[in-house]
């Protein structure tokens, strides 16, 4: 399993830092890619090979200006954005596209559960696969805990989406804050493994009124069990997501650690 930490590739000491320390891939904000001009996509590049690290994943995949749920779904604005950031975002060597995305998602008072689960599916089956596809591109659905969205917030309802979606190109994610927030366990993760190919790691209890930071050190979580999870199965990357107040300090620890884990 790759390990790989999330930073703006825009952000050329954190990228620098990143490679030093081990890291093997980076993942950015898709909507940084999608809205790239051509000349910050070449320097992006140069960048990449500069320091020998790619983007090889990208979350924040929709703005709330997008919705894919509600009465005021815009079909050609999505397919024109998706369209432009899977050919921006190939380009940086992208592999896995990180669907949270809660503002665009999230449903509105008094909006069926049932039709927005369904637009959600057909969203993903019809607009986003096709566009993916093109560039080899996987896009995991990703459980959020319920203060950020009012639907899909556990891992196997994550799968469910996927599984509705029908297309080999979506998948599901597992990230250790939300499932600490939801409940989820690893054994969870046990049981819908082969549906898991990509993952985000933090502390989720966090420290000093943080709620999610970096992992440090063995003794502050069981890291070993989510890590353990993942690696029984077919997940293929998990990237550090979390606040951080020193990347110099913070990253290559966690690096460090995190890499050791995936040994045992």
């Amino acid at each position: 399993m790759r390990i790989g930490v999330c930073t703006g590739i825009d952000n050329e000491e954190n990228v620098k830092i990143a490679s030093e320390c081990g890291f093997d891939y980076i993942e950015c904000g898709f909507q940084m890619f999608a809205n790239a001009t051509e000349e910050q996509l070449q320097e992006w590049e140069e960048r990449e090979k500069k320091y020998g690290i790619y983007a090889e994943a990208a979350n924040c995949f929709l703005p709330s200006s997008l919705p894919v749920t509600g009465d005021e779904v815009d079909y050609d604005a999505l397919r024109e954005f998706v369209a432009r950031g899977m050919k921006n975002s190939a380009r940086m060597g992208l592999k896995t596209v990180v669907f949270g995305s809660s503002g665009a998602r999230s449903i509105k008072e008094g909006f069926s559960y049932e039709r927005a689960v369904k637009q959600m599916a057909y969203f993903l089956r019809e607009i986003a696969s096709p566009e993916a596809k093109k560039y080899g591109i996987t896009i995991v659905t990703e459980p959020l805990q319920k203060a950020e969205t009012n639907m899909i917030n556990t891992v196997k309802e994550g799968v469910l989406l996927a599984a509705m979606a029908d297309r080999d190109n979506i998948r599901c994610l597992a990230d250790l804050f939300h499932m600490e927030q939801c409940g989820d366990t690893a054994e969870d993760i046990r049981m819908i493994k082969d549906s898991i190919v990509h993952a985000h790691i933090s502390n989720p209890i966090g420290k000093d009124g943080k709620k999610r930071i970096y992992p440090l050190s063995a003794d502050e979580f069981d890291y070993g069990s989510f890590i353990d999870a993942l690696s029984d199965g077919s997940c293929e990357r998990c990237s550090v997501e979390a606040a951080v107040s020193d990347f110099a300090f913070e990253a290559p620890a966690a690096a460090k650690l995190l890499k050791e884990l995936c040994k045992k």
